[in-house]
């Protein structure tokens, strides 16, 4: 609001009472300035109010994304079923979440809490409206980010389209060429992600950004480990370690670094597990372990710590059990499902800790099988079948809920089948029309992406 009103109000309340003014008129002045002055501060106020809501409405709207983010890069990529395209990408999910907080303190505020409406303001500002600069805050190039933030939970080409202009118009920050070599990553273009990934170490060296640069090892052998160059993506992995071991030497307390060296562990442990070197592997696994443990120690009520080490624990457990080693699989398994546990309550509307939980009883259920210890397997199976449905229930849509349901469905059900045979087949009856009912979806892409084809034509004349 503006408050050029008061150059006329200040001069009549500061005149001086006598000054050839009766007293009766001049009370009667004052009264009126007074109103002004209630009816300005109201209207202050109200402005004030309203500019809060919406903040409100924006910071709201911005956690809600944010968590729907986390929930669209932890799902399988496009790759193939190595786990590599779900495996943490080192910065990125933070950047990505930087540009939504971006546009929660500008067009989502403006859009009253409305995404479609703040992609819409977004577009208008890419048109020319901002400063072509390669500078990010305020710039074009900032305005594509936020846009491809916002975009990203509904499409990963578009999402793709938006940084890929934001680079064209920042070709000197490292970070968005991280970016888009992520998502070029998750869509199965793996030539283009590398290119990326290359341009993020060059940007990284010519900057000095050394994190940048080993984050873009470890990433561009992702890129191997989707092609299966195992040999390429361990030179990768270990050249990244090398570089973020020489930066912990001169900053030892780094959290961040720590984390990063937990991770580069596991990336390598992950190229020995596929190649059989299961001694190896371990070994790897539980140097990142030590790493993640000791951050857990110093700041026991960091989630994303507590997270990493139950995952820690599972990976070994998977190792361990491959390796035949039952026993010391389920203690693993069972430590990072005590984790697991204390994190599902911690947040009961978190989708991933909740999904983690479940899969951790499974992983003990399959252990338990093993052992014939089958009374305690199907405990554990019932277990992750109530998440199961639960998830499943909460996001219909999402077909790697249900077949998760489909297959907890499918286990219990075998083991049921000659204690309890009417049970049994009510469990895998539903498994089945899970799978059928996913099976008849795949059977109509072709017609969705001719369907797809035809919004993206009306879409494009909307610039």
């Amino acid at each position: 609001m503006e408050f050029g009103w008061l150059q006329h109000v200040v001069p009549i309340a500061a005149m001086p009472f006598g000054l050839g003014m009766p007293p009766a008129r001049w009370l009667g002045t004052m009264a009126a300035v007074a109103i002004v002055l209630a009816i300005g501060w109201v209207a202050v106020r109200r402005h004030r109010r309203a500019a809060a809501a919406r903040a409100r409405r924006a910071r709201g709207e911005a956690e809600v994304l944010k968590e729907a983010l986390r929930l669209r890069l932890s799902e399988p990529a496009i790759l193939g079923a190595n786990g590599i395209g779900a495996a943490p990408t080192m910065g990125a999910s933070e950047a990505f979440e930087g540009d939504i907080e971006a546009a929660a303190r500008t067009v989502l505020q403006e859009a009253g809490g409305h995404r479609a409406k703040a992609k819409e303001l977004l577009r208008r500002r890419t048109n020319g409206h901002g400063a072509a600069n390669g500078k990010l805050n305020g710039s074009e190039a900032g305005y594509w980010r936020q846009l491809g933030a916002l975009s990203l939970l509904d499409s990963t080409q578009d999402a793709l389209a938006a940084y890929g202009r934001a680079a064209d118009l920042a070709p000197t920050d490292a970070e968005t060429q991280m970016l888009v070599g992520v998502l070029n990553l998750r869509t199965g273009n793996l030539t283009a992600a590398e290119n990326a990934f290359r341009r993020q170490i060059d940007i990284g060296s010519a900057n000095g950004a050394s994190f940048m640069r080993y984050r873009g090892h470890t990433m561009l052998g992702d890129v191997y480990a989707a092609r299966e160059e195992h040999d390429a993506a361990m030179a990768a992995y270990t050249e990244a370690q090398r570089e973020v071991m020489a930066l912990l030497e001169r900053e030892p307390d780094n959290a961040g670094f720590k984390r990063d060296l937990s991770v580069t562990h596991d990336r390598i442990g992950d190229i020995h597990g596929e190649n059989g070197r299961l001694d190896a592997a371990i070994d790897s696994y539980r140097r990142s372990l030590e790493i993640v443990e000791a951050l857990a120690k110093l700041d026991p009520h960091n989630p994303v710590w507590q997270h990493d080490l139950s995952v820690s624990h599972d990976r070994i457990g998977e190792i361990l059990d491959r390796a035949g080693d039952r026993q010391a699989a389920l203690a693993s398994f069972r430590k990072g499902l005590a984790i697991a546990e204390v994190l599902a309550v911690r947040d009961r509307n978190n989708v991933q800790w909740q999904w983690d939980l479940s899969a951790s009883h499974d992983r003990i259920g399959d252990v338990l099988i093993a052992e014939g210890r089958l009374e305690e397997a199907l405990r554990s199976y019932r277990r992750g079948l109530a998440i199961a449905e639960a998830l499943a229930k909460r996001d219909p849509a999402d077909a790697g809920r249900q077949r998760d349901l489909a297959v907890s469905c499918h286990k219990i059900g075998s083991l049921e089948a000659l204690e309890n045979p009417g049970e049994a087949r009510e469990l895998l009856e539903k498994g089945r029309a899970i799978i059928a009912r996913l099976d008849g979806i795949a059977a109509h892409q072709a017609q969705w992406r001719s369907d797809l084809s035809k919004f993206d034509e009306v879409l494009r004349t909307l610039g």
